[in-house]
């Protein structure tokens, strides 16, 4: 069978995700990693709502310091990617739903598989946040940020030091979102 560059087409009973185009599959996946961002950021407001903010910040660092064990795990599985040094953690980062490709805009530079760092030039949660809760940015970007990274780099490798070389706030939207360094230590 011909592989389906869409769904336009009458319902099919038995279709599987390996019936489409590859280009499909990767329209697919982009429409669910904006899911699962909108579904967090839903999900805060809701905890906000009924219980409030301390409660809702509570919550998301518990949620996200929990799940990052399982999202490394199942990518690494699923591309094959062996290894716990930092080419492996960023390797993986670059695939992971939570760090959506054209949803940020961001680079890793690996200077070797022990150290790389990271530049995010946009941030849709951080924008979002200088706009409608600027109160909230030092404990999203200097807090939950870097106790989720923290945790999705234990998935990888427990001796991977996360620091934080530039965090919000930031000056001016002109400026990069944030800059991060992850090192494993050789001395």
């Amino acid at each position: 069978m011909e592989e389906l560059k869409d769904y336009s087409g009458e319902f099919r009973p038995n279709i599987r995700y390996e019936d489409f185009s590859k280009d499909v599959l990767a329209r697919l996946l982009k429409a669910y990693c904006k899911e699962l961002l909108l579904l967090d950021a839903y999900w805060q407001q809701e905890v906000e709502n009924r219980l409030g903010s301390d409660a809702a910040f509570e919550c998301t660092l518990a949620n996200w310091t929990r799940i990052g064990k399982y999202e490394m795990k199942w990518a690494m599985e699923a591309l094959n990617i062996t290894g716990n040094d930092v080419a492996a953690y960023v390797k993986t980062c670059q695939m992971i739903a939570s760090f959506a490709q054209d949803v940020f805009d961001y680079d890793f530079d690996l200077k070797s598989n022990n150290h790389a760092v990271l530049t995010v030039r946009h941030c849709p949660a951080l924008v979002s946040l200088e706009k409608n809760a600027p109160e909230k940015i030092v404990p999203t970007c200097q807090v939950l940020e870097e106790e989720a990274m923290k945790a999705y780099t234990r998935a990888v490798n427990p001796a991977i030091q996360v620091r934080g070389l530039k965090v919000p706030p930031r000056k001016s939207r002109d400026e990069i979102a944030c800059q991060w360094e992850f090192k494993i230590d050789q001395g």
